[in-house]
């Protein structure tokens, strides 16, 4: 077998060590954010995961080793590896969701998208082209269609501002929502989860609207109170939860 050769198998498997890798973290990962295993828990071993998921040791460790790297993880010479206590300060750290969200955390999100969304939603009305405007209306109708099938509803929704952030033609904007989308996406869910679907249906039809007509002043007013009137429920609920 001439050298090229043996280099391409090489690199094939490497890629596949490298996919497989990922589909350990994202298992792990995903045990996590649905608090199958919660902080101060010991994960199954290497061993236990390598035969329950049909990977390798080698994938498993990769996997591992990332987590530790970034703080999800810590290993215990002779106990094993636990889940550590996951702090707003690490949600950020290699773009990992915000896996232990409460509603604090909830609103320093929603903080952060009324400064960065509401001039957005101004830029993309300024902007955006007939395909922004085509996918924010599928986007809306399938909010629509699915107020009961929370699943697709926050998924509509969510897609419904990363349309908004492209539609703003800034590069870095659309960097910084690609970065933020598993957090986006968790909190998506948690809201829909504490408020309900229906509250922001007529928000967003109001947006669109203002967007459609490349009215920037009231797409960011509409956004600006869309945002705000989340603010203030969650709040409400944080009050009466005391």
């Amino acid at each position: 077998m001439s050298d090229n050769l043996m280099m391409g198998d090489e690199l094939v498997m490497e890629a596949r060590k490298v996919h497989t890798s990922e589909i350990v973290y994202k298992t792990i990962e995903e045990k996590i954010f649905n608090k199958e295993w919660t902080p101060g828990m010991k994960i199954a071993s290497e061993n236990q995961l390598s035969q329950d998921l049909g990977v390798s040791r080698m994938s498993v460790r990769e996997a591992v080793e990332k987590m530790v790297a970034l703080n999800i993880l810590t290993k215990k010479q002779g106990e094993g590896t636990f889940v550590n206590e996951l702090s707003a300060s690490i949600y950020l750290n290699s773009l990992i969701p915000m896996i232990l969200i409460n509603k604090d955390n909830l609103l320093d999100v929603l903080e952060f998208r009324k400064v960065i969304e509401v001039d957005s939603a101004q830029m993309c009305a300024e902007r955006c082209d007939d395909e922004t405007i085509e996918n924010l209306e599928e986007c809306f109708q399938i909010m629509c269609d699915n107020k009961d099938q929370s699943p697709k509803f926050v998924q509509a929704d969510y897609q419904f501002h990363m349309e908004i952030a492209k539609g703003t033609k800034n590069s870095l904007i659309i960097k910084v929502n690609s970065i933020l989308t598993d957090i986006l996406k968790f909190q998506q869910k948690e809201i829909n989860k504490y408020l309900g679907p229906e509250s922001g249906v007529e928000e967003h039809k109001k947006i669109l609207h203002a967007i459609k007509e490349r009215d920037a002043n009231l797409a960011a007013l509409f956004m600006k109170r869309h945002i705000e009137r989340t603010i203030n429920e969650i709040h409400s609920i944080k009050e009466t939860d005391v």
